[in-house]
């Protein structure tokens, strides 16, 4: 016979030992992440107005804008769902999958057209990543699958919980990965190519310090590395 919760009102008490500290550990990684969110918004502030300011309306620049709201929402959401109180598991669950979605597109697409800026003239290349990109947007709405059903309360406490595997999110969330790897190894390629750099001599020096690059291939690449950091 088991012996009665102390504090029922307390959720962890109705969890083992290994999957609370898990669920503690998410918890505080997704905290830390929402604050590193927000002062990166906030120091981006000035940044983002002078593009306001200087650039027209384009589907990259509304992409742009739409990116950092959306996955400011997702985490936001994450963390409602890990610190509750939650009325409705599924609901917010469901949130959290919306938001991740758009953010991973929007994001996506804006590397997408670094891609379609540098092969300007291939049309190959920007068919098959343009492609590639609409698979990567279809993949990650496996986020959706199992939503709504997979994340439970815990013993009534309003607190939620995954009661499933993570099998269709680790697709969902490697697909953009590949696809923003796939895309930093063109445009890097690139680069090196056009400016005549072999590859075995200078890929590795050329690829992490941008030396012995012109100054617009260098912030190219750098940026491009900033991104995908």
């Amino acid at each position: 016979m088991s012996s009665p919760i102390l504090n029922p009102g307390v959720y962890l008490n109705y969890l083992t030992s290994s999957v609370a500290s898990d669920y503690e550990l998410n918890r505080n990684i997704t905290l830390v992440t929402l604050g590193a969110l927000v002062w990166d918004m906030l120091s981006s502030i000035p940044e983002d107005y002078r593009l306001i300011r200087t650039r027209k309306l384009s589907v990259a620049l509304s992409a742009y804008f739409v990116t950092r709201p959306a996955t400011l929402a997702m985490i936001i959401c994450a963390v409602l769902q890990k610190t509750g109180p939650i009325t409705n598991c599924g609901l917010l669950a469901t949130m959290v999958a919306t938001f991740e979605v758009i953010s991973s597109a929007t994001a996506s697409y804006l590397f997408l057209k670094r891609v379609h800026t540098v092969y300007y003239m291939n049309r190959i290349v920007k068919h098959t990543f343009s492609f590639l990109w609409l698979v990567g947007v279809g993949t990650s709405c496996a986020v959706f699958a199992g939503a709504v059903h997979d994340y439970i309360e815990i013993a009534n406490t309003k607190h939620c919980i995954r009661a499933k595997g993570w099998s269709a999110l680790a697709v969902a969330f490697m697909d953009p990965v590949l696809f923003d790897t796939l895309v930093y190894v063109a445009i890097t390629w690139k680069i090196l190519a056009t400016h005549r750099l072999e590859p075995r001599q200078s890929c590795w020096k050329a690829l992490w310090s941008g030396e012995a690059l012109p100054r617009f291939s260098r912030a190219l690449l750098q940026s491009g590395q900033q991104y995908y950091l």
